[in-house]
Parts: C-alpha cells; sequence; structure tokens
C-alpha cells in the first residue's frame, strides 16, 4: 500500500473518531463544539488533499479506462451528496447555536454516510491508485 493511501486511511479514523467523541460528549458544551469544528476542519484538508493526489491520478487512466470513468463520475455524484449534508450538518452545530435534541441522531447519521463512502473509497479508489502506480 502507498504512503498516500495509508495516510487517506489514517485520516479517515481520525475523522471518524472525532465524529465519535462528538458524539458522545455531545454539542452543548466547548469541548463537543471543538471536537465538531476539529472534524470539519480535518474532513475538508483531507477532500483536498483527495483532490490534489488521488482524483488526478484517477481521472487520467480514466481517460482510458471507461469503467473507471464511469465509477469516477457515481462516486462524485455519491461525494456531492455527501459533502452537501455534511456541510449542513457543520452549519448546525459548529458555533454552539443549535444544541437541539437531534444531535445524537444527526451525527449517527453523519457517522453512516461517512463510513459507507470511506468503505467503497478504500475498496475501489484507493485499490485502484495503487494498482495504477504499480503498488500492490
Amino acid at each position: 500500500m502507498s504512503q498516500l493511501i495509508q495516510e487517506f486511511k489514517s485520516e479517515h479514523v481520525q475523522i471518524s473518531d472525532l465524529l465519535l467523541q462528538a458524539r458522545e460528549v455531545g454539542v452543548g458544551n466547548k469541548q463537543g463544539r471543538d471536537l465538531i469544528l476539529s472534524a470539519k476542519k480535518m474532513l475538508l484538508a483531507h477532500l483536498n488533499k483527495e483532490d490534489k493526489y488521488l482524483y488526478p491520478v484517477l481521472r487520467e487512466a480514466a481517460e482510458k479506462d471507461e469503467n473507471l470513468k464511469s465509477t469516477l463520475t457515481d462516486y462524485a455524484l455519491d461525494m456531492d451528496k455527501i459533502s452537501a449534508d455534511v456541510m449542513v450538518f457543520f452549519a448546525l452545530y459548529e458555533n454552539g447555536d443549535n444544541t437541539n435534541e437531534n444531535f445524537q441522531q444527526d451525527c449517527n447519521n453523519i457517522i453512516k454516510a461517512l463510513s459507507k463512502r470511506i468503505s467503497k473509497e478504500e475498496a475501489v479508489l484507493y485499490k485502484t491508485y495503487d494498482k495504477i502506480k504499480g503498488i500492490f
């Protein structure tokens, strides 16, 4: 496994852990809001890193591979939906204005959506990246 993919996987764990901790602590206090803000910052940095290092390699390979091209299109559409949901979640809870009783369920929904996406990325996109790079 390439160093880049190892880093991405580690970041996935860290983002998930921050959200799990926030769910446990709650959002009605500074610690919970700090955890939410840290998760947001880490997720945005992770997505930017993927956009810079992962997707260009995959898109270049997709120019010669229709299956990969289709997969990338599907993943992009999926990510657009997840990103919108995650940003709404962060907007609701990061500044402490909204400490409503739905936080636990909202947090569970975001964790579940991100976990599903992470599993798909690691199973398909990351393995494809390493294969393109000749790393198995």
